[in-house]
């Protein structure tokens, strides 16, 4: 599907968009503009401005100046440790990490001609935790016996049938076998190069950064309304399996598929939220954020774990509540016939957005005590 027919406004979105600016307008913040003003005063883009600033002293210049200053860097990339959260343990696999963008390409020089310092770090330091990484293989035939195929797969070592460290008894059925094209991550490769290609993009090495991220989401994991459909195959399997995120206990236990369903969904979401984040700071690719992800982070300052936990609020408690995307599958198009910025070109041109980032899905209540914490 190459544009979001639904992103016309139904009561919901319309309800959710004008809360989000009460919101915004009484949590003190400034206007939207004066904080655009403020960004550029930070980042020296605007001499005029940042000169500007100076002589003023009222509330939103001191917020621009020193309060906004403060925010962490926007990430897209996974962080290298498990978690920092109180109660947290490592699971017997450990943490590895994945790359986002294929290993042949970033040993191809030609791609990164006139890359800076920051940008190169972006570019080769993007990684996904590889206990996140897992999906949904369906049944090979209509009539196949459970336990003839994997229900579920993972990067390695996210699934696994034996309960010891390494990569002994990884279950990795449709990752591919390292050439473009092959498997989810073959497509994912497929993915990043052609926006890697794209030398009329006014930021090359920022789409490839954050296209590793949007085909991790789409390639590498998957929702939960499609790894619930895997939950009666596992269940029924004649021999244990185990995740790298539930530990010894082993996946045929209906509570510790569904805790591994919730560790996947909570890492995918955030990476979209903060991979929206990033398009939401960029008015080029604007457009392309998903209409109550956007919402959201408009209210907060486009902070992308701020807003992720006010949606998750509303989700959960709110008399009414948000829109959620509930497709079965990823429901973004084909990234591998277009890059990002012929994408961000056409949402422009034609006013129809360019399904690169689906909207908000479900969260669990409370996020998952072995997910990624800040």
């Amino acid at each position: 599907m190459p544009s979001h027919a639904d992103d016309k406004l139904t009561l919901r979105h319309v309800f959710t968009r004008t809360r989000n600016a009460v919101r915004f307008y009484t949590s003190g913040r400034p206007p939207k503009q004066v904080q655009r003003m403020g960004k550029l005063a930070r980042k020296g883009l605007n001499p005029i401005v940042k000169a500007e600033l100076k002589q003023l002293r009222t509330p939103w210049a001191r917020w621009a100046k020193h309060g906004a200053g403060k925010v962490p860097e926007i990430r897209v990339k996974a962080h290298n440790i498990l978690t920092n959260r109180a109660g947290a343990v490592p699971s017997f696999v450990g943490t590895g990490l994945d790359e986002n963008i294929a290993t042949r390409i970033l040993k191809v020089r030609a791609n990164w001609a006139g890359i800076g310092k920051k940008q190169a770090r972006d570019l080769f330091s993007a990684r996904s935790r590889t206990a996140d990484l897992v999906w949904q293989n369906p049944p090979p035939l209509p009539a196949a016996v459970p336990g003839s195929w994997p229900p579920i797969s993972g990067h390695t070592p996210a699934i696994k049938s034996a309960a010891v460290g390494g990569t002994v008894g990884a279950i990795v059925t449709g990752h591919g076998n390292g050439r473009p094209g092959s498997g989810r991550d073959g497509v994912r490769e497929l993915a990043v190069d052609r926006t890697v290609q794209d030398a009329n993009s006014p930021s090359r090495f920022g789409d490839t950064t954050l296209m590793g991220t949007l085909a991790t989401i789409k390639y590498m994991s998957e929702p939960s309304t499609k790894l619930n459909l895997a939950k009666p195959h596992v269940l029924a399997l004649p021999a244990p399996q185990y995740a790298a995120l539930t530990g010894n206990n082993d996946l045929r236990q209906p509570a510790t598929f569904d805790s591994l369903v919730n560790h996947v969904q909570e890492e995918r979401e955030r990476k979209k939220w903060e991979a929206g984040s990033v398009m939401h700071g960029d008015n080029r690719l604007q457009g392309m954020v998903p209409p109550v992800i956007r919402s959201y982070l408009s209210a907060h300052g486009n902070q992308p774990h701020t807003a992720m936990e006010a949606f998750r609020y509303d989700l959960h408690n709110a008399w009414f509540k948000p829109s959620v995307n509930t497709s079965t599958e990823s429901d973004t198009r084909d990234l591998t016939t277009k890059s990002l910025h012929q994408m961000a070109t056409k949402t422009n041109t034609t006013g129809r957005r360019q399904r690169s980032l689906s909207d908000a899905r479900e969260l669990p209540t409370v996020a998952p005590p072995n997910s990624r914490g800040h």
